[in-house]
């Protein structure tokens, strides 16, 4: 699996944050929200942000807010029913996954690509957490049909 590289400058994913073991419910009620509120959005697409450990520090991210969910938008667009999380300008390395396989199904590849150019690139962190994004854009067909892909988002560094 190799991937391609893009560069995004700073990204504004308006939508609710909450428990990423839990993330099914998350987009649940963000969809449930946005039906009855809805604000305009930059794309069609839909984003998925997920925070880990620090490889660094060893900060753990709160539980209860360790997955974003929610849609691009032009700039922040807090109010009482969503907030935005403002990410820095980044390249990422995307890898397409093949949702019928799982979603998991790319990370050796990933990880894999990862250790193999540690001297060219090093994965960033935002605000104290490794992160990913998983973009739900035209290749995504729904659910497990064979060639429905989300791209995995991964920010990188040069070294």
């Amino acid at each position: 699996m190799q991937p391609k590289i893009i560069s995004k400058g700073r990204l504004f994913i308006t939508g609710l944050s909450g428990n990423g073991s839990k993330t099914y419910e998350v987009w649940a009620d963000f969809d449930s929200r946005y039906n009855k509120t809805p604000f305009p959005k930059a794309e069609e697409a839909a984003y998925e942000v997920r925070f880990w450990e620090s490889r660094f520090s060893g900060k753990i991210p709160d539980p209860k807010k360790s997955v974003h969910v929610g849609f691009l938008t032009a700039s922040a667009a807090d109010g009482s029913e969503f907030s935005t999380l403002e990410l820095p300008a980044a390249e990422y390395t995307v890898f397409d996954v093949y949702v019928a396989n799982g979603y998991d199904s790319g990370n050796e590849e990933m990880e894999k690509w990862l250790a193999d150019n540690a001297g060219v690139y090093r994965m960033l962190e935002f605000d104290g957490f490794k992160y990913v994004i998983e973009c739900y854009n035209e290749k995504f067909k729904d659910g497990d049909k064979p060639d429905s892909v989300v791209e995995i988002w991964i920010p990188v560094a040069k070294v």
